[in-house]
This record gives structure tokens, sequence and C-alpha cells, in this order.
């Protein structure tokens, strides 16, 4: 019997949780299903390069970014290393998997696919935060509502599998409703109840290894721009000057959003208090979406390397572009800065949001492709500097401290 609990463990308290800990392989495996599903969705929007196209990719998603921060922060709060987290682990693969196999027509012909296998994914992760309430009674008043909107998601989608199309849009929107309204629900009742305001200050706190994962998200969806560059020059039968710079400059983009990133945001933590903690957490989306966005406009631009880009493509590279550095900015103001280094956070907030602004402006300039990606990267180049002298400064810090 003791060997049985061993391997199939009860989930882990919120007052047991490994505060030291970090990012196991198994989160490392589960967080690579997701590249297939993303690219997915961005080869989709890189074929269609049109407003409509555009929102619902953001729609889609939003849904699958919620969906893996569920699955994210149970691991983070009570996942254990044992046999039971495994099998749930992988099982949650499995229903990504199949998300990725409808995930090119998710909204027309493969509609009916994808809602059965998000719908299973999401009853996976409502019986395991439901769990945590049965055999933690301290968790239950916040537990049991989280599962029980999160299973009013899930039957949504699954319904939708079985109605008439022009219910399917509705009733996914209502399910990414009661999804997106789940954290203000929990706040509302915390103000009530102080066991699930002991609760939510528990499960807010992040620690490294919550932020080492958010990080190795952004390596994920960098990868992507990577991919677009790959998959823009594959796709010339001739590659051309014209071709090679644009993917140089597409290449130089996705360099330059990982290193304002990283020097800025990922050596830091949020202000300790729960509001900055689920804004810290919350910001990451914009900044992935623009990010896989950008990259599936980067495949458009590399077709079009040795013309002109439509208004359509301009704008879908310029905003995505625009939307992650003002997103950056945002995260910055909520950062606990060292009083030493504020104001250099000063002047990189008001760098990088000024940056993101006049990227997103080019968009509106009719400008031939390869000039396009030139006037991107060269604004994008100033943010690029200024972090890397935060960079220089903090490793500085960090050896003097050290010797």
């Amino acid at each position: 019997k003791m060997k049985i609990r061993t391997w199939w463990q009860k989930p882990k308290k919120l007052k047991d949780r490994d505060i030291h800990r970090r990012v196991s392989f198994l989160e490392l495996f589960y967080d690579l299903v997701y590249v297939v599903l993303i690219a997915e969705f961005a080869h989709s929007l890189s074929s269609h390069v049109e407003p409509v196209k555009v929102v619902e990719f953001s729609f889609m998603f939003v849904l699958v970014w919620i969906a893996w921060v569920n699955g994210t922060m149970y691991y983070e709060l009570h996942g254990n290393i044992d046999l039971r987290t495994r099998l749930f682990t992988f099982a949650q693969m499995f229903t990504v998997v199949g998300m990725s196999v409808f995930a090119h027509n998710a909204m027309g012909e493969g509609a009916a696919g994808f809602a059965l296998c998000f719908a299973v994914y999401q009853l996976l992760l409502t019986w395991l935060w439901w769990r945590t309430g049965i055999h933690d009674p301290d968790h239950r008043p916040l537990s049991n509502p989280y599962s029980l909107l999160f299973l009013l998601s899930a039957g949504l989608f699954a319904g939708s599998a079985f109605t008439p199309e022009a219910w399917i849009l509705p009733m996914w929107i209502l399910a990414l409703f009661l999804s997106l309204i789940t954290p203000l629900v929990l706040l509302v009742l915390g103000r009530r109840n102080p066991k699930v305001q002991e609760q939510l200050n528990l499960s807010s706190v992040l620690n490294e290894s919550a932020i080492e994962r958010f990080g190795l998200l952004m390596i994920i969806v960098l990868g992507e721009i990577i991919a677009s560059v790959v998959r823009g020059i594959s796709g010339h039968h001739h590659v051309t000057t014209s071709v090679g710079i644009a993917a140089a400059l597409g290449m130089m983009i996705a360099v330059g959003i990982w290193w304002i990133y990283f020097d800025f945001i990922s050596q830091q933590r949020p202000e300790p208090s729960r509001n900055a903690s689920y804004i810290w957490l919350y910001l990451h989306l914009p900044i992935t979406l623009g990010i896989v966005s950008t990259g599936a406009a980067i495949v458009n631009a590399l077709a079009h390397a040795d013309s002109e880009l439509n208004l359509p493509g301009r704008l879908l590279l310029s905003e995505s572009i625009g939307l992650t550095l003002i997103s950056i900015f945002l995260l910055m103001q909520i950062l606990h800065i060292p009083e030493s280094y504020k104001k250099i956070y000063f002047w990189g907030k008001i760098i990088t949001i000024f940056s993101g602004l006049v990227i997103g402006a080019i968009g509106f300039i009719h400008l031939k492709t390869i000039l396009f990606l030139y006037a991107i990267v060269g604004v994008l180049l100033v943010p690029v500097i200024f972090g890397a002298i935060v960079w220089i400064k903090l490793s500085m810090k960090e050896n003097f401290n050290n010797n």
C-alpha cells in the first residue's frame, strides 16, 4: 500500500508547494506539443492574411493559451513527481495533438473535431482541479467554483460538436468568456471568504519555476518566427538576394524581441502583490499572441520579398510587433525594480513603448518589402541596445556580488 501511495500521490497542497523547485523534463515535454499546435495556427494565418482571419486566429490562440496556463499552473501548484502526474500530463498531450490535427480549419470543417478534443482537455483539467479540493478541505472553496466554471466551458465545447453550424461560434465565445471570468469570480469570492483569500494569496506567488516556465514559452513562440523564416524561404524556387535579405531581417526581429524580453523582464520579479502577479501572468497573452502573429506575417513578407506588401500584410507585421513591445512596456510597469535601477528602467520603458508605437505606425506607410523590414529592424534596435545596457549593468552587479 505504501508503494502504491508513493507512485500515485494525492495532489500537492498549496501550503506544501516547493518554492525552490526547477522546471521538470516532463513540463518541457508537455510544452513541446504546443509547438505543433501553435505552428498550425500560424501557418493558417500566413496563408490568409486578412482581417477576418486575424480575428479568428486571435480567438483560437486565446483559447489555447488559457488551456496552457491552466495545465501549467496546475503542475506548478499541485503537481508531484509520481506516476499519476505523468499519466494525466500525457493524456493532456494526446488531446493537444488532437487539436493540432483540426487546428488548420478549426472554425470550418474541423470545428467538431477540435471542439471534442478541447472539451476532453478541459474535462481532464477540471477533474484534476476538483480533486485538489477533495484532498485539501482548505482549498475546496477555491477549487469547487473554479472546477464548475471549467466544467460548463467543457460542456459548451462538447455540445457544439453536435449543434448546427450557426451555434458553434456563440457557444465557443461563451465558453471562452467563462474561462476568462474565472479569476474575477474567485477574486470576488475571496473578498467574502477568508479561506479563499488565503488560498488565492498562496497560489498567486510566482516562484522561480513559474517565471522560468513562462520564459520557456517565450522561447517556444519565438522559435515559431524562426520556423516561419525557414518556411518563407522554402516557398521560393529560386532564392534571390531580396529573399535572403528579408530572411535575415526576419531573424533579426526574432533576436530583437528575445533580447528585449530577456534583458528587461526575465531578470526581475513582479511586485510582491497578488494583483501584480495576475497582471504579470496575463500580460504574457498579448506578448505571445503578438510574437506568433509576427511569425505568420514574416512568411507573408518573404513571399513578397521582391515586391511590395499590401496593407493587411504590412499591418499584420507592424501591429504584431507593436503589440508585443507595448505589452512588454506594460509588464515593465509592475516589475519590482531595485532603487538603483529605476532610472534606467524608466528610460527603458519610454524607449520600448515609443518603439512599439513607431513600428505600429510604419505599417501605414507604402514601402517596398525590404525597406519596410529595414525600417522595423532599425526602430527595434533602439530598445535592443538599451536592453543590452541593462543586461551589462545587472551582470556586472551579479559578478561583483559573487566575488
